[in-house]
């Protein structure tokens, strides 16, 4: 697919969408993003179709989480997008046999019915980025996550723009967080860049250097913690990172990806590990349809104590790109979980995906 703002190609992302028919008649319906190529992924919905053919769905559902600890024990290139995809299905097929008010409570327990949502505003010239924001605060976000140059007086002028927006609108508890994507590569960069944001009041910096550079990352936040917190996101490549982080101070706050960390239950156990290491939790977004925004929803609500909100807004919200016929819509900074099933769906819209029968 190929996502456009306005008139201008932004990327081309790759969605592996999964239907799932059972004995019974019901359909699970799962959606992974995909980093890997096509063949790779096409082999790897084969592969995983067989492994889960046949079976009772608590069965599947076991069979998936086993195979992909069995593959993150081997190696680091891991489809994780495709056990995204399967699990999620037999997770919302699971969900209409039990009857169960909402699929998070498969996962762990649904501890809310409506998610509050993050805020992102991409790249761009300051004045648009200010308007950006303007929107985002009247819409009632809390949490408002920014994209960053890598020059420091490009930097500085974003940055004197935002706070000046914040100000005049008297939101004291907006949270705003600075996404560098690791491009600040000396420390002695990285302590100049964080203290122009310590100076404009940002709460939040998400990777600030590469993500290999966890030692100086370590320094950066011993220096300026607590008036601004480390997260990681780059940095988190398996589930065992976590434990990492905390032997060596490196974070604050981990971002979270499922398509990065493949099936629902083990990032939510990768969720709670960190929780209890000391660490806070964020779930991030990778501009899913509303298929995989309402199994990001769930995820988050199945989450005891959210320590942020959700940063997932669904491609409708962003762009207006839809697949089903009521698309989840975010009111007043927060979705209301509801299920997407088969009737839902506009599959005239869906023929803009690849989609191939296994």
């Amino acid at each position: 697919m190929c996502i456009r703002d306005r008139w201008r190609p932004v990327t081309k992302v790759l969605y592996l969408i999964t239907f799932l028919s059972t004995d019974s008649g019901i359909v699970g319906i799962g959606e992974g993003r995909i980093w890997s190529t096509v063949i790779d992924t096409y082999t790897k919905t084969l592969s995983l179709a067989k492994l889960i053919r046949g079976l009772f769905l608590e069965d599947a559902l076991n069979a998936l989480v086993l195979k992909e600890r069995e593959e993150l024990g081997k190696s680091r290139n891991v489809n994780y997008g495709v056990y995204l995809a399967f699990e999620s299905a037999v997770l919302h097929a699971l969900f209409q046999c039990k009857r169960v008010k909402h699929e998070a409570e498969l996962l762990g327990g649904a501890y809310r019915d409506v998610v509050p949502i993050a805020y992102t505003i991409f790249l761009n010239h300051p004045k648009a980025m200010a308007r950006k924001l303007k929107e985002a605060i009247r819409s009632g976000f809390k949490h408002v996550k920014f994209k960053i140059p890598c020059g420091l007086e490009d930097l500085e002028k974003l940055l004197e723009s935002l706070h000046s927006i914040k100000m005049r609108r008297n939101v004291e508890d907006l949270i705003l967080r600075a996404d560098a994507n690791g491009c600040f590569s000396t420390l002695e960069k990285a302590k100049k860049a964080l203290s122009i944001m310590e100076r404009y009041g940002v709460d939040i910096v998400e990777q600030p250097m590469p993500q290999d550079k966890l030692k100086d990352i370590a320094r950066l936040r011993r220096e300026f913690y607590p008036t601004i917190e480390i997260m990681l996101d780059e940095s988190l490549q398996r589930p065992s990172d976590i434990e990492l982080f905390a032997q060596m101070e490196a974070a604050d706050i981990i971002n979270f990806h499922p398509p990065k960390l493949g099936c629902l239950t083990i990032t939510r156990e990768a969720i709670l590990k960190t929780k209890k290491l000391g660490m806070k939790a964020n779930i991030g977004s990778s501009l899913m349809t509303e298929i995989g925004l309402s199994h990001y929803l769930n995820l988050a609500a199945s989450i005891p104590c959210l320590d942020y909100p959700l940063e997932e807004l669904g491609l409708y919200n962003i762009y207006g790109y839809r697949i089903t016929r009521n698309p989840l819509e975010v009111n007043e900074g927060k979705i209301a979980l509801r299920n997407i099933g088969i009737s839902d769906l506009d599959f005239s819209l869906v023929k803009q995906f690849l989609i191939r029968t296994v």
